[in-house]
């Protein structure tokens, strides 16, 4: 006969069981990661107009409100997705995750920046900014300047927000100057996040190069200065491995200033 005080299979499981549900209980769940931004698309924002704000991450699926450092600035958070990873790029520098927001500064600013803060019930990311406005005028760059035939103009001093939509994509820009100038040719990109490794190249009239910047300041970064005469001078701007993307937005910023006699 089987004492009372004996515990039988069953009953011995139901304990196994009861113990294993208790100790998962008292087990305290692992931290939520917070969102990590690696760049914003485009890197800069004009004043006075809706612009939709691409942010490439990882962990933002979870993100359900927005900071910022300025309360005249409307925003809407309007999708929050997987990315895509361009090709023979890596998801651990360009992100998995993207959200897509609608921004307009109002238009008293003429340049500095916005900070911006991703929320999430748990946690938050660290935080990070956009340019606003600019000092010099501003465009946008305008896709079919692929070449020397289709570079798009522009003056001096101009900024132009922009990107290398897709391996290799080259945007090709052309100036004149009516007097002697030292000119200043900036990219301003993997300082902001940006993917793209550029690669500027300056080029006289009869598309002779010039100048060919490619590291320069401690980044992957291009700048250029130089003394031009009088005349009609192309520029080009690539990524210095032929990559292209939603991942490689840029600022492109040329100064001008009267050569000293």
């Amino acid at each position: 006969m089987r004492s009372t005080l004996e515990p039988t299979w069953g009953r011995l499981l139901v304990i196994f069981g009861l113990s294993s549900l208790l100790a998962a209980e008292d087990k305290p769940s692992a931290p939520k990661k917070p969102p990590k931004v690696a760049l914003a698309h485009p890197l800069a924002l004009p004043v006075g107009k809706a612009t939709k704000v691409v942010v490439r991450g990882w962990e933002l699926e979870q993100v359900n409100e927005v900071r910022v450092s300025q309360p005249d600035v409307q925003l809407k958070l309007l999708v929050k997705s997987k990315a895509a990873v361009p090709n023979k790029q890596d998801a651990k520098q360009v992100g998995d995750t993207q959200l897509e927001l609608e921004l307009t500064v109002a238009a008293e600013p003429v340049s500095g920046e916005l900070t911006l803060v991703l929320v999430t019930p748990e946690t938050e990311s660290t935080s990070f900014s956009l340019l606003l406005g600019a000092s010099e005028p501003r465009i946008d760059e305008v896709e079919g300047n692929d070449g020397f035939r289709q570079a798009q103009s522009i003056q001096v001093p101009q900024v132009v927000d922009g990107a290398l939509h897709a391996d290799q994509n080259v945007d090709v820009f052309v100036f004149e100057l009516a007097a002697p100038q030292t000119v200043v040719i900036e990219t301003i990109a993997r300082q902001r996040g940006s993917a793209l490794d550029s690669l500027l190249t300056l080029y006289d009239d009869q598309t002779n190069i010039l100048e060919i910047s490619d590291d320069q300041r401690g980044t992957t970064d291009s700048y250029i200065e130089r003394q031009l005469p009088a005349g009609r001078y192309f520029l080009s701007l690539q990524d210095a491995h032929d990559r292209g993307g939603p991942a490689h937005p840029y600022r492109l910023v040329v100064r001008g200033a009267a050569i000293a006699r």
